[in-house]
């Protein structure tokens, strides 16, 4: 054995360097020892000094030079004088199989690359990585889920597109994800809120979600104290599908015609989702001239213009006040398309109307937090374990 001690700095606290092992190009091996006299005994806590006996166990540290480096941790195994039983001593400058150090190394890396791709980057396994990422994001939850949330943004995502779905929740004062859970389903809300407690939902005040009936039961269950919120998002969308039923219905021609639709119709389907005041003046002349071939198009654009003003009103009586200029415009009969608009409305208008009473919240955090998972899912080329999607986006977020 090497006897070089001088030449080696670990830099670890309590931590004395015995020996240099391989002191090769291509690795470095340390042997090392604890500097702690007496480890407290894990069950009683009572400081321990009778050794047993001594084994050495391998552990990873942070390379040196390009070097990997190994240390040898002569750890004792103590009897401890109160119960009698044997335990190995812990110390904090390791993490199982690695130093604390390198751990939150691999834990940084996961949150840039793929878990893989960090454990070949530090010659350890995927497993450790893996086991490591999953520890530290539990901590991060709880820490997370102890904290006050006022404002509270349910929305799903996809973990596999089109086959399997995760519910995200997010605190809307901080932007922070609290839980992703499996499903988007009534009982996956619903069992986060149960598991949360009373307490921490009572503090709950405003929630904001889609149009899933499946959430809105969950939250009227465990959040019914809370106003509900629609997301405008989500509500603007309803809104555009009554005019591009009404589109679909006037760009059509008769049957046998080439092409089968009106190109200028078709055309201007992307113009005609622009609110009113979005619009310059070379838009506005081309919109009048198709509004004038087509009066029932005009009709239906002018509803969803008065359906953006509820959402643009500085209060509850401005929205209501525009919402009668759109019903006005849908009692002429001109769009029968929006039929279903003004069902979805009727039935969620509690939801939508509340948005000017709460401070006009919004997914939008969630939203971005959906597309950063998304840019994870494809990185690592799809995810099929529930729990290793929501400790990587926890720690991505």
């Amino acid at each position: 054995m090497a006897s070089d001690v001088m030449s080696v700095r670990l830099w670890l606290w309590r931590i004395r360097v015995l020996g240099v092992v391989v002191d090769a190009p291509e690795e470095l091996v340390v042997r090392v020892r604890s500097t702690v006299r007496r480890p407290q005994c894990p069950d009683w806590g009572a400081p321990c000094g009778r050794v047993h006996d001594r084994r050495d166990n391998v552990v990873r540290d942070l390379e040196v030079s390009g070097r990997p480096v190994t240390l040898l941790w002569d750890r004792r195994r103590l009897v401890c004088e109160s119960c009698g039983d044997r335990f190995s001593e812990g110390h904090r400058a390791f993490e199982g199989r690695v130093t604390a150090r390198l751990a939150r190394r691999l834990v940084a890396d996961a949150r840039a690359m793929t878990v893989n791709a960090a454990a070949c980057g530090h010659g350890v396994s995927w497993k450790l990585v893996n086991a490591l990422v999953v520890a530290w994001a539990g901590l991060v939850a709880g820490h997370r889920r102890r904290r006050r949330c006022r404002v509270l943004l349910v929305e799903g995502t996809s973990i596999r597109k089109r086959h399997r779905y995760v519910t995200v929740l997010v605190n809307g004062d901080t932007g922070e994800v609290l839980a992703m859970v499996p499903h988007r389903s009534q009982a996956a809300l619903s069992g986060f809120l149960a598991a949360q407690g009373h307490r921490w939902c009572k503090g709950v005040k405003v929630v904001v979600s889609d149009g899933s009936k499946a959430y809105k039961a969950a939250i009227d269950q465990r959040l019914g104290h809370a106003r509900h919120v629609l997301d405008r998002f989500h509500v603007i969308r309803w809104f555009q599908a009554g005019l591009t039923a009404a589109r679909r219905d006037v760009q059509r021609r008769p049957e046998g015609s080439v092409p089968a639709f009106d190109p200028k119709v078709f055309g201007a389907r992307f113009l005609l989702m622009r609110r009113p005041d979005k619009l310059d003046a070379a838009e506005q002349a081309r919109l009048d001239e198709l509004f004038e071939a087509h009066p029932g198009l005009r009709a239906a654009w002018e509803a969803l213009g008065e359906l953006h003003n509820l959402y643009l009103a500085d209060d509850r009586k401005g929205a209501l006040e525009a919402l009668d200029r759109s019903a006005d415009i849908y009692r002429t009969g001109l769009i029968p398309e929006f039929s279903d608009t003004v069902d979805t409305f009727l039935a969620w208008h509690a939801q939508i109307l509340d948005w000017h009473h709460t401070g006009r919240p919004s997914n939008g955090r969630i939203d971005r937090t959906n597309n950063l998972l998304q840019v994870l899912r494809r990185r690592a080329h799809r995810f099929t374990n529930y729990t290793n999607f929501e400790t990587r986006g926890i720690l991505t977020t």
